[in-house]
């Protein structure tokens, strides 16, 4: 690694000279309060994790999630610096810190209500009601002009839907949004690529950053630019290779998410408290003193979380500088955490079990398959006011409903508070990324009591 990532002079996007921070921040702690200060990230307080709805005051959600994932994401970024600045690269390890904490902070923030059973209600939805271009699906023609636009929707991704809200729908009124530099876009963005590959080849299961995508097509040429800017290697038009960093933010990811939702798990009398540590000192290397663990086993989870988060982070860390160069070059492919033998079998055991008592359990279930009902009942809600251009009564209302700062846009700015001129401006495909903007932003107690209240289930009070 020649040289600190790109920030890129330092955004993508140059805000005017009246807008240029006065203070001592650098860009990089600029992106990290602009994350903590959006609404978008405050949301998260109430989005699954894994767990959705949960009535313990203790179990995660995406914000203390993204939080415990920055926190480990800062730590892994100053070590690799300090690595780095060891082997003679000029670089600053506190900036490397920052940038991967920033992205850490909203690598979830593009999540819908419900998590990735969220994703999945809106995939299934749109494979259940809207035609490929062309085609028709129960008598209606689709709304699409291209496959690709289909394919954003049929395949919906909250990877994508984070880049679309940090470089579209925050400070909609202007392009870049609220203008991050390209070091944090390109750290957060595990899958530079669109959902339709070059020729519709299918993706390459060997590469890590095709496994999903991470951009619409109406955000494509924001990303083109991001990507550029931030040095990526582009291995085919539009088709990137990850940002060094985006290794180390997925890499606390999984640390945290592995270890945490085990102990959540085990919190919730999901999983026995001694199993789950059990599965934690597996992790760890032998114990060399002769102290006997705590007895109280709720100490002894708490104790083994945090000594496996600290060799996870060492161990991640010695991976990320022994390929480093070949993640500059783009030939790099895989994750951190599974390189390791003695890393990578003890946490698909503790993956393992907490998807089939954690994530499979009975409760968790339940309220999975009624969030498929009200993301699926929102979808039939909105997005058919909003695709016809002659509403009826009822369609009517619902458009009442919507946020009219949805149909803002720096390209074509509104010219009147009426939703049907704001509407006509848009194609149908952005009219339906408006309807998913609006439902993939709400949380989860927002989104059942919406659906609720306009199904008629319950009455507002």
């Amino acid at each position: 690694m020649g040289s600190e990532p790109k920030p890129v002079e330092p955004r993508v996007e140059k805000a005017p000279e009246a807008e240029v921070s006065q203070d001592e921040r650098t860009p990089y702690d600029v992106d990290y309060d602009r994350i903590v200060f959006s609404s978008e990230f405050r949301c998260l307080h109430d989005k699954t994790q894994v767990f959705p709805l949960s009535t313990s005051d203790y179990t995660r959600t995406r914000l203390t999630h993204s939080i415990e994932a920055s926190c480990v994401g800062r730590s892994l970024g100053q070590l690799a610096g300090l690595g780095l600045k060891q082997q003679g690269v000029k670089v600053e390890p506190s900036h490397l810190g920052t940038i991967v904490a920033a992205a850490c902070l909203a690598h979830d923030i593009g999540n819908p209500p419900f998590g990735h059973s969220g994703e999945a209600a809106i995939q299934h939805w749109v494979s259940q009601r809207l035609a490929k271009p062309g085609e028709t699906l129960a008598g209606k023609p689709s709304p699409f002009t291209k496959v690709e636009e289909w394919r954003d929707l049929e395949s919906f991704e909250g990877n994508a839907q984070g880049f679309r809200i940090l470089n579209r729908l925050q400070s909609r009124e202007r392009r870049g949004g609220l203008r991050y530099t390209a070091a944090t876009l390109g750290a957060m963005s595990k899958y530079p690529r669109p959902s339709v590959l070059p020729g519709g080849r299918e993706a390459n299961k060997a590469r890590v950053s095709e496994k999903k995508f991470g951009y619409f097509q109406d955000d494509h040429v924001l990303a083109l630019e991001t990507y550029r800017a931030a040095g990526l290697p582009e291995r085919e038009e539009g088709v990137f290779s990850r940002h060094p960093l985006a290794f180390l933010v997925e890499a606390a990811d999984d640390i945290c998410y592995a270890v945490i939702d085990l102990e959540d798990s085990a919190k919730l009398g999901l999983v026995p408290t001694k199993e789950a540590c059990e599965l934690l000192d597996a992790v760890l290397p032998p114990e060399k003193s002769t102290r006997p663990p705590p007895a109280h086993l709720e100490t002894r989870l708490a104790q083994a979380r945090a000594r496996v988060i600290g060799v996870l982070i060492q161990a991640s860390k010695h991976v990320f500088l022994e390929h480093v160069e070949k993640m500059e070059e783009g030939e790099w492919e895989k994750p951190l955490v599974s390189v390791r033998d003695d890393v990578r079998a003890p946490l698909d055991a503790i993956k393992k079990l907490t998807r089939r008592k954690g994530y499979e359990s009975e409760r968790v279930l339940q309220i999975e398959s009624a969030g498929f009902k009200t993301l699926g009942g929102l979808l039939d809600m909105f997005a058919q006011a909003v695709v016809t251009d002659t509403p009826n009564r009822e369609e009517k209302k619902l458009r009442q409903l919507l946020p009219l700062e949805l149909f803002q846009r720096p390209d074509k700015p509104l010219t009147s508070e009426d939703i049907g001129d704001a509407l006509a401006r848009l194609s149908m495909y952005q009219r339906l990324l408006c309807v998913t903007d609006y439902i993939s932003g709400m949380t989860d107690g927002f989104a059942v009591a919406l659906y609720q209240r306009l199904s008629g289930i319950k009455l507002p009070t």
